[in-house]
């Protein structure tokens, strides 16, 4: 999820995804702005508008995000959900990143702020400390293996926090 005014022209809450292949900015790209990504919904792609969006005192919605690796094809797939029902969304062909085709996959989830001085920086989330009970969070994190089994997600994992003193998190809750 992405808010980026500059880019999007509004400063709505955007579905993102992006890829790069081989570590090179050169051989990168965001949502649908080049080839890449080959999208099979007609409702959601990546850069699309997320509404509704959760109220700190109201109504909540929560996000279902799923990427795994298509054992017949080999290439990655992806699959959105807003408050429920979660749909195929497009798959990242295998030979756009063939990096992966054969090793190991580190995917990085989390919250990134930034800004250009001498604004200050936006508030993460909600703004809120996860202790507060209003911050935006993760839930239900699982690992989905090769045969399609998932696996709740109950360790600390590791992180960065940049700088600590105003982005707190919380850990895992293996409840």
């Amino acid at each position: 999820m992405q808010i980026f005014p500059r880019f999007y022209k509004d400063s709505h809450t955007h579905f993102y995804t992006s890829w790069t292949s081989g570590g090179s900015p050169a051989k990168s790209c965001s949502d649908m702005i080049c080839p890449g990504f080959q999208k099979t919904s007609s409702s959601i792609a990546p850069g699309s508008i997320i509404n509704p969006v959760s109220d700190i005192r109201g109504r909540k919605s929560y996000i279902t995000i799923r990427v795994f690796k298509d054992k017949s094809s080999g290439d990655w797939h992806v699959h959105y959900g807003l408050n429920g029902g979660i749909k195929p969304v497009g798959y990242f062909p295998k030979s756009l990143i063939p990096g992966l085709i054969d090793r190991k996959v580190e995917i990085s989830f989390g919250g990134y702020v930034s800004h250009q001085k001498p604004q200050p920086s936006p508030p993460m989330g909600s703004g809120y400390a996860p202790a507060s009970g209003n911050a935006a969070s993760f839930k239900n994190i699982k690992l989905i293996d090769a045969n399609g089994n998932a696996h709740l997600v109950n360790t600390n994992l590791p992180f960065r926090v940049d700088p600590k003193r105003c982005y707190p998190i919380s850990y895992i809750d293996s409840a």
